[in-house]
């Protein structure tokens, strides 16, 4: 009866001695960035946003992810009577890279667009018109010079006219029409990429970001719809980055 009754309250005291072990814990003080977006889940089964947590001690599996950010897949010890400090910073995703390098080439286009190309329009309108006011005067000099030549009595003159300055006349009257045929073949040009360009620009949209982190991380938990129902997803397993 002794051994029976020793027996028994040795048993109990096992079983007590297990329950106060099992219900030790501990608390995790987390401070992670980025902070105030930081989300987690919980040995697979808890979604929060809390930076303190009591958990059972022992080591406890996180993912914490943030928007922009990956998900960082890592374990945790909690140590039992104790507040346990953890800094972490979750680093940027490659969907996010990718979409700010994308954004910024549509910003420098999107700006240099709408900059350049009326600058250029402008620069060959001008060349356009002072192109136009020399070929008039080369083409004004070289009629005077004509007439000059068809009145002119004197054969020193008339020389002069026909050897030097009616060829040489007809050397700029030629190349101010080159300049101006050029100046204003490139006015209409650029003034054509400025409008095309423009309507262009309207139209193109700037690139999106889509978040793959965010549905990864949302399929690890049971996810609510507004309708009150949802469907839980399977697991991922993710290497610790």
């Amino acid at each position: 009866m002794r051994w029976n009754r020793r027996f028994i309250c040795s048993c109990v005291h096992v079983l007590m001695w297990g329950c106060a072990f099992a219900q030790s814990t501990g608390k995790l003080r987390l401070n992670v960035e980025p902070i105030g977006t930081t989300e987690y889940v919980v040995d697979g089964k808890y979604r929060m946003r809390d930076r303190e947590i009591t958990l059972e001690q022992g080591a406890h599996r996180f993912l914490f992810w943030a928007p922009e950010r990956r998900i960082l897949d890592t374990t945790l010890t909690v140590v039992p009577d104790r507040t346990t400090e953890i800094s972490l910073q979750l680093r940027y995703s490659q969907e996010f890279i990718a979409h700010r390098q994308a954004m910024g080439r549509y910003t420098v286009m999107n700006r240099w667009g709408r900059i350049a190309p009326p600058i250029l329009a402008a620069g060959f309108g001008a060349w356009s018109v002072v192109s136009f006011i020399n070929y008039k005067q080369a083409n004004d000099e070289l009629i005077e010079l004509s007439d000059t030549y068809g009145v002119s009595t004197v054969p020193g003159s008339i020389s002069r006219l026909k050897d030097d300055d009616i060829p040489a006349a007809k050397d700029d009257f030629a190349k101010a029409r080159t300049q101006f045929y050029l100046s204003t073949g490139l006015f209409a040009v650029s003034l054509g990429a400025t409008l095309y360009l423009r309507h262009k620009l309207a139209t193109k949209q700037p690139p999106k970001f889509e978040d793959k982190e965010k549905l990864r991380f949302d399929g690890l938990v049971w996810s609510p719809t507004p309708e009150g129902r949802g469907a839980w997803a399977a697991r991922l397993t993710i290497p610790i980055r």
